[in-house]
Formats: structure tokens, sequence, C-alpha cells
């Protein structure tokens, strides 16, 4: 509103302009015009006799009152020239019936072209995103010609003279425009697609219907859907029009009704928010079949009413405590301004409709990314909850390692795979041995610091496609895919036996880290789950009754013989061949080697 008291009313020339500093010609004669009946006037050479006809000069305020049983007559002359010149008439409005241009041919006969929503844009003499038509002044004398507006209500927009170059001009800058909300609006709707995907809430599907609704519904009223998307049909150019308002208020009003959370706290405003979309919907359908099934009046006063509807809902639902709907509401403002842009134009507060329709299109991108935040920021929580509850249904919360039932699943895929492929994958069961004996006191749980050690020590050592887990509550698991060697897989158990062995070394406390590990190594052919699983028990339990190797494989055979030597001597030689092996093979610890790795490991040595 302090735009229009600052600006006021703009038009201020005959002919319209395009731009401020748009030449024009002098006008042989003054454009003027005239009411008549619909269908009274045949041809121009009806005002021939003036007495019977009585032109007004067509002022900087002129409203042309067409409606459905009157139309107007507007006429100009423009001046001889030594040199042809080409002018083009430029009508800024989209829902104009009808617009025909009466001009005298070589032979003296009243030639005539026409444009507007009850003609087909491809067959329009310029094709254009509204009716245009082009002129030539001649040497001759100087030539009238006559402008004939059918319109169902008053028009208030004033036809255009503008010379190539503004005509060309304006088309770029209205192709930008276009570029801008195909580029724009496409983009937010992806983004409601993925935020849907990851969220899992379906308010982002209505917000990116209601999002392809407003792109939709801006494509129609600048133009470009007569243009270039249905061309060839008059019937969808006269629908288009109230079928994309219509549906864009539905499913506004819907994704309102779900994003408000009316539906919990204010049944009654839910049920309004749902009647208007209901029958916002239901007058695009029968507009779709017949546009003079719903009177044009009605019609304007659903619209209004819903908007109404729309904005009363929200306001009263924030003034009720609930902060998330003045939001909502703040963020669909600029919508609703987009809106009455059109509506300004038309009034005369905005001095061209290209400012306008650019400036409708700005406000409406800004209150979409305005909503589409304000989503994000409300939905967080729920996906922050969610991610917490995944998180916990996957991963044991002490040692950050995945949950049994996540083997379960793997682990068959793992082997299909390598009957299929036969690339090779191994297995390594671990289990420490000093579990039970770990001290765990309230506040100060060595136990817990051991297993997230070895969670730790696992995490390090297997690569993003193997998976590592708490197997039960001294056993640990860790899938190896392939292509991968017994080599390689020994070279593995040796990192995280050293691991845990210098762990146990470095902790001043007399938590150890005592562990024996199982490897399963599979080649080609077919392998059950349960059989691998039993054979990995089988060999640790064999290996609890003591052992020389705390590694082993399950195909090897050894006699189950006591130690012969003590424990800690063997600890310091074990590290002291890893050292002379680090030494050697200087390799991060961090990733299991390939299977082009060869040599026999310390730990099977």
């Amino acid at each position: 509103m302090l735009m229009c008291a600052v600006l006021g009313p703009a038009h201020a020339q005959v002919f319209d302009r395009l731009y401020e500093d748009s030449p024009q010609p002098v006008l042989a004669q003054p454009l003027s015009w005239v009411a008549a009946p619909i269908g009274s006037v045949a041809s121009p050479d009806a005002f021939a006799d003036t007495r019977n006809w009585n032109f007004q000069p067509y002022g900087a305020n002129t409203i042309l009152p067409t409606s459905a049983t009157q139309e107007a007559w507007a006429r100009f002359a423009l001046p001889a020239t030594q040199i042809p010149q080409t002018w083009f008439i430029r009508i800024p409005r989209q829902t104009v019936v009808k617009v025909s241009l009466y001009a005298r041919d070589m032979q003296g006969n009243w030639s005539y072209q026409s444009a507007g929503e009850a003609i087909a844009p491809a067959q329009w003499a310029i094709r254009t995103r509204v009716p245009s038509f082009e002129l030539q002044t001649r040497s001759e004398a100087e030539k009238v010609y006559y402008l004939r507006f059918e319109h169902r209500i008053a028009i208030t927009e004033r036809p255009m003279l503008l010379s190539p170059i503004d005509y060309i001009d304006g088309s770029s800058r209205v192709g930008l425009v276009i570029g801008l909300m195909w580029g724009l609006f496409g983009l937010l709707a992806l983004l409601c697609v993925g935020a849907f995907a990851v969220a899992r809430n379906k308010v982002f599907l209505w917000f990116g219907a209601f999002v392809v609704m407003l792109l939709l519904t801006q494509l129609v009223f600048i133009g470009y859907g007569g243009w270039r998307l249905w061309p060839q049909s008059a019937y969808v150019n006269q629908i288009m029009p109230w079928v994309s308002s219509a549906l864009a208020l539905a499913t506004g009003a819907w994704f309102c009704a779900q994003a408000s959370y009316a539906r919990d706290s204010h049944p009654h405003i839910y049920r309004l928010l749902a009647t208007v979309a209901a029958g916002s919907l239901l007058l695009a359908c029968l507009t779709a079949v017949n546009p003079d099934l719903v009177p044009r009046p009605l019609r304007n006063l659903w619209a209004a009413g819903a908007a109404l509807s729309l904005i009363g809902s929200l306001i009263w639902l924030s003034l009720r405590g609930q902060t998330w709907n003045l939001l909502l509401l703040a963020a669909l403002a600029p919508i609703v301004l987009a809106a009455l842009m059109r509506l300004s134009y038309n009034v005369g507060w905005v001095m061209h409709v290209e400012a306008a329709q650019t400036a409708s299109v700005l406000s409406a991108l800004a209150g979409l990314l305005c909503t589409f935040l304000a989503l994000i920021w409300r939905g967080r929580d729920g996906l922050l909850a969610r991610e917490r509850a995944a998180a916990l249904a996957t991963y044991d919360p002490v040692t950050g390692l995945m949950l049994p039932h996540i083997v379960d699943l793997r682990l068959p895929q793992m082997l299909l795979r390598s009957a299929r492929l036969k690339p090779g994958c191994g297995v390594l069961l671990l289990r420490w041995l000093d579990y039970s004996q770990a001290p765990g006191a309230p506040g100060n749980d060595r136990r817990s610091a051991a297993l997230a050690c070895i969670g730790a020590i696992l995490r390090g050592v297997s690569r993003d496609v193997d998976t590592a887990a708490r197997y039960g509550e001294d056993e640990f698991i860790m899938l190896v895919e392939g292509p991968v060697s017994r080599n390689a897989l020994s070279e593995a158990a040796t990192q995280i036996l050293a691991s845990c062995i210098r762990f146990s070394e470095k902790s001043d406390t007399a938590t150890s880290l005592n562990i024996h590990i199982a490897i399963w190594h599979g080649g080609t052919g077919m392998h059950i789950t349960q059989t691998v699983i039993d054979m990995l028990k089988d060999r640790l339990l064999q290996m609890s009754s003591g052992t020389r190797r705390p590694v082993q494989f399950v195909d090897a055979t050894e006699p189950i013989t006591l130690p012969d030597k003590d424990v800690n001597q063997r600890k310091k030689d074990l590290l002291a061949k890893i050292d002379a092996l680090e030494t050697s093979h200087p390799e991060p610890v961090a990733s299991i080697p390939g299977s082009e790795l060869t040599g026999e490991s310390v730990a099977t040595k």
C-alpha cells in the first residue's frame, strides 16, 4: 500500500509503453474509443457516419466497458513516413476473450487479424504470449486502424505501441523470468521429494504438490501455457486460468491442514480447511468440464472466501498458542502478495505488466522458500528421533558395533555372493576370555571401557564394505567381503590381536584384553550360515581349553595341548615379531590388506 501511495496511477501515455524511454511515433489521429452492442458493427465502415458514433479520447485512466453484451472499438492513425517503419501493438492482458485489428489492404478492403482466448494461440498472426499485431507505416497517406475488444468484464489494461527493439527486449526479459521459474520452482519441488525420502513426512509431498500447482498457475498467468504447452487448443486456453488457480487453492488448503496439525488440536479448523480443499477441487473439475457451469462472480467469490479462510485459520491457530502456525503464516504471506501483484496492475498501481509478473514470481519464490525452510526447522526433531531410533536398532551403544541381527541378514548374502562370483570371503569370530572377570562398578565401568576399545579396534581394521558386530556378551564377529585371501585374513587377525595386547599393557587398570580369534575362509562352493557359525564357535571352544596360538583357522588340525610357556613371555615374543613386521611393512593398520599380499602372519606362525 505504501508503494501504491507513492507511485499512484502510472498510466500517463495514450499508448502504454514497455519502458520509460521507449520511443513512440506521433499519431496522425489520437487514440479514441466507443462502446457498441455485441455484433452490432460488422465492419469499421459503420463508423463513417460520425453522427451515430461518439468516439471519446482514450486517456490515461480509461476503462473499456466491455461485457457479455457490449464490445469496445478503438481508433487511431499513423502518419506517412518516407522510410517504411515497423511497429507492434501489444495487448498486455492474457485473459482477454478476443481482440481484432482492422486495417485496409492494397485493394481498399478491410482485412483483420485476431487473437485472444477464443482463438488457439497457434492461429494468431504473431505467436506470442499475449495478443500482438504488427503494423507498418509507408510513404503513402496516413493509415487508419481499428481495434475491436470483446471481453466478459471491463478492461483496465491499455494497448502498447512498441518498436521492434523494445518488443524483442521485453521478450528476452520475460524469457529470463520463465527460465527462473522453471529452474527454482523445479529445484524446490525436487527438494521436497528429497526431504520426504529422508524424513518420511507426507507434509513435504503436499508442499511439493503446492509448489507444482503454483508453478502452473504462474505459467498460465504469464502466458507461457497457451504459447508453449497448449498452443493448438482455444478451450484449454480459456479454462486453464481458473483450473490452475482452483487447484493451487486446493493443494494450498490441504497442505495447511496437514502442516498446521489442526486435525488433532482443532478439528473444526481442520474440517474447514478440508472443505476449502474439496470445494476448490470440485470447482476446478466443473470449470474444466464447462466454464459456464459456475458463474464468474461465484468463482471469484469462492476464490476470495477460500483465501480468507486459509489466512483466518492460520491466524486463529496462532492466537491459540501454536507458534508454528504463526511461522507458517509469515512464510505464506509473500505468496498472497504474489497474487495481489496482478490485481495491483489491473487497478493501475503498477506501471508495467512485466514488472508485476516479475514481482509476482519473485514474491512467490520467496514465500515458498521460507515455507520449505520452516518445514525443515519444524521436522528436525522428528527426523532426529527417527535417526536415533534407527541407530539404537542397528548399533550396540557400548561398543559402537552393529547388533547380531545385522549379521544374520548380511552373512547369508555374503555367502551367496561368494558362491556365485567365487571371490572368496572371510569371517572372524572373537571371544574375550576375561569378560566375566572384568570389573564393572557404576561410575568407573572398566568393562565398558574395554568393550569400547574392542569396538574401536574392529572398526579401525574393517573396511567400508565389511561388517563388524557384537555377536554376544563376550563374542564379536567381523564379516570380510571378498576377494580376500587367507593371508589377508591372518594379517587382519594379527592387527586385532596386537592392538588388544597393547591396550592391556598401556592400561593402568586390571582389565586385560585376552582374546581368541577363529577365522573361516570361504573359497568356492555354497556354504550354510549356521554351519559357518557353528564351526567358528567349536574352534573357539577348543581353543579355550588351552592352545599355543590365539588365532586359528577352522580347517586347521592341531592337537589341544596345554601351553608350555608363560603367557606374558608369549605376549612379549608376539609383540616383538609384530614390531619387526610393521617396521618392514609400514602400511596403515586401519585397513585389511588385499588378497594379493603373500606371507604368513605372525600370529598364525
